[in-house]
């Protein structure tokens, strides 16, 4: 149970960065500046992810979770909320503070 609690504070550490860290390649499209490639560590989903990233809101929770399913349609087809792997997998999820302007 202390290395999942560790994992969770590190997943914090790591978004609090992300959100307060300037986009390094500037380069394309509009899709490429609302995801970005996220490691799922082993046994964890994308909702458990969507769960650290916003505890307090069920509708937040909601709109990660439909908006990284639909930016991996193309890749992975079968991902689905509870999806989890057994190894370290990449999936795209969306860009916090793009997914926080389209309320």
């Amino acid at each position: 149970m202390k290395a999942y609690a560790a994992r969770q504070l590190l997943t914090r550490i790591a978004l609090a960065l992300l959100l307060h860290v300037p986009l390094l390649s500037a380069a394309a499209s509009n899709e490429s500046l609302s995801a970005m490639d996220w490691p799922l560590q082993p046994q964890e989903s994308i909702r458990d992810l969507s769960r650290l990233i916003y505890p307090k809101s069920a509708s937040m929770q909601q709109r990660f979770v439909a908006e990284a399913i639909r930016l991996n349609r193309e890749t992975q087809p079968e991902l689905q909320p509870t999806t989890v792997f057994e190894q370290e997998h990449q999936v795209l999820i969306p860009s916090i503070r793009q997914l926080s302007k389209k309320r």
